[in-house]
């Protein structure tokens, strides 16, 4: 089972976006447990704000959410505030082909469904690292 050197992101920062408490909790747990200093919002107008104002190597985002669909705020990412290089990755239950091809369109770095695995998340961690 592949492993992430934790020392390798130490320092490195992480927005986690969903509008779920719970899930928001849970990836951050795992993202500090690799040494990520994380920043949780609960919804899409209040991470464009945080991007706006404070500089991320990660943003984590839900794909369903309330006010605005992760694969919308990812286009805001991308197109508006011009954070093209910036790993964005999806987080979804619904894994099927076309929202697949949604969150590439959206210009997502990559996804992941639900539940995240650990090993899942250490891979696409592993991805955006190189």
């Amino acid at each position: 089972m592949p492993t992430i050197n934790t020392s390798d992101q130490s320092g490195r920062r992480a927005l986690v976006v969903d509008d779920n408490p719970l899930m928001r909790v849970l990836l951050s747990s795992m993202l500090m447990h690799r040494g990520y200093q994380v920043s949780e919002q609960n919804c899409a107008e209040a991470a464009l704000t945080k991007l706006k104002e404070e500089q991320f190597d990660l943003v984590m985002l839900d794909i369903m959410m309330f006010e605005m669909s992760g694969i919308e705020l990812c286009q805001i990412i991308r197109e508006e505030l011009g954070l093209v290089d910036l790993p964005v990755v999806a987080y979804t239950a619904h894994g099927d082909l076309v929202n697949v091809a949604h969150m590439r369109m959206a210009g997502f770095t990559d996804f992941l469904f639900k539940p995240v695995e650990a090993r899942k998340l250490d891979s696409v961690l592993q991805e955006i690292a190189v």
